[in-house]
């Protein structure tokens, strides 16, 4: 896309700054874990169910359900029309203003540039006609496009809230080497996403990090939730800084 600035700096305030990882913040995901725990309640649950769980989860932004993103995030891929168009065009524009700035922070956890980039499938229980919007919207990125493969299928195993396992989805190849950048649009508990993961470790990839736009908060969910959301939204957010270089 020609230019993503203009569709996302009209939004800035509707973006939610994510902490670096350290005490009181998931070491994977970046939301609030329990006292005393550095991995929060969901990321033990769903990478215990799986054998190559990604540890570099890498979210954009943080959201609360009912927010502005949450609308964006949701609708994006389930209207049709103008509007739907602008929310597409704006999950477009927020991986390119990311990926402008801070592929090299990703290529840092991964052990060198991603060699291939890919996105976690749908899981809906009927399948989308066509390709899925979030690779549309990653086709438009230009440091993107032209890495992308849609390397995951779904499985058999059928995946939900909390539930992870390594077959839900399929791989049609070897990974002989490749470092992928994983994407997808939200994070909630993170079983889709580690199933992902393992899937493409498990067919040969040496090395998986994951990027989401938005990462699932609830501030009600415990004290260190209330307090990074608290301090998140007391700051301004800016894609010059993301949670890895922000630490």
């Amino acid at each position: 896309m020609a230019t993503a600035a203009p569709y996302t700096d009209p939004y800035l305030h509707t973006y939610t700054t994510v902490p670096a990882a350290g005490p009181g913040v998931c070491a994977v995901c970046h939301s609030g874990p329990g006292p005393g725990y550095a991995v929060c309640f969901s990321c033990q649950a769903v990478m215990r169910q799986v054998s190559h769980p990604v540890l570099n989860v890498i979210p954009i932004s943080l959201y609360t359900l009912n927010s502005q993103l949450w609308h964006v995030l949701r609708h994006y891929k389930d209207g049709s029309g103008r509007s739907a168009e602008l929310l597409a065009t704006q999950v477009a524009a927020i991986l390119a203003r990311f990926t402008a700035r801070h592929l090299p922070c990703v290529a840092a956890v991964l052990g060198g540039d991603p060699a291939v980039v890919t996105s976690v499938p749908s899981t809906r229980p009927q399948p989308r006609l066509g390709r899925h919007p979030l690779e549309t919207a990653i086709m438009r990125v230009g440091r993107l496009a032209p890495l992308y493969r849609p390397l995951l299928a779904r499985g058999p195993v059928y995946v939900d809230h909390n539930r992870a396992d390594d077959d839900a989805f399929t791989v049609p190849r070897r990974l002989g080497g490749e470092r992928v950048l994983l994407l997808d649009d939200t994070l909630t508990t993170g079983a889709r996403l580690q199933s992902a993961a393992s899937a493409l470790r498990r067919h040969g990839a040496p090395a998986v990090a994951a990027v989401v736009i938005g990462r699932v908060i609830d501030p009600e969910w415990n004290g260190n939730c209330r307090r990074i959301w608290d301090q998140a939204r007391a700051a301004q957010f800016t894609f010059d800084q993301c949670c890895l270089c922000r630490g």
